[in-house]
């Protein structure tokens, strides 16, 4: 495995071969798809194996991507990497506007009240149509479900590796 300094991201998953000639088909798992068009190599995670490949050609298919990969040149090998991972550095991640977060980031972070109580931590992040939601489980396994709101979070910080929240009324009784 290549060992690198740095956080990996996944951004996309091989779901199969596409046509004879080593094209991979890939599910994006970014809200970045088009990321893949400035790819020049791409590091793909196969049962934790990490292996560097140049990027030949991307092409947008339906909800996927095909990527010719310059290291896989026919269908046995592309499906080889079946259900692999499509991962960059977290240097390589697509700046976002202040304020806003990449789900890794979220995910783990300390929730406290306002008032200072400890609720949990981050165990995921619900996409709803409106906003986002995060479910926090304490110590004991209690989860609490915090709409990702304005109104409702008050600081993320990720250096302190917390997030603070004003819960609206009812939010947090039984």
């Amino acid at each position: 495995m290549k060992e690198l300094n740095e956080t990996m991201i996944n951004v996309g998953r091989i779901t199969t071969a596409q046509g004879i000639h080593g094209e991979v088909r890939v599910l994006p798992l970014t809200d970045f798809p088009e990321r893949f068009n400035q790819l020049k190599e791409v590091f793909i995670n196969l049962n934790d194996d990490l292996i560097l490949h140049k990027v030949e050609s991307v092409r947008p298919h339906n909800q996927y991507v095909l990527l010719k990969l310059a290291e896989i040149s026919n269908r046995d090998q592309a499906l080889s990497y079946r259900n692999a991972l499509i991962q960059i550095p977290e240097s390589q991640l697509m700046p976002l506007p202040e304020g806003h977060f990449y789900l890794f980031q979220i995910i783990g972070l300390a929730v406290y009240t306002e008032n200072g109580d400890y609720l949990g931590k981050i165990k995921d992040v619900v996409r709803t149509g409106s906003n986002d939601v995060y479910q926090v489980v304490d110590d004991q396994g209690k989860q609490v479900l915090i709409p990702a709101l304005r109104e409702v979070v008050d600081q993320i910080n990720l250096e302190e590796q917390r997030i603070v929240i004003r819960p609206m009324p009812g939010l947090l009784e039984l």
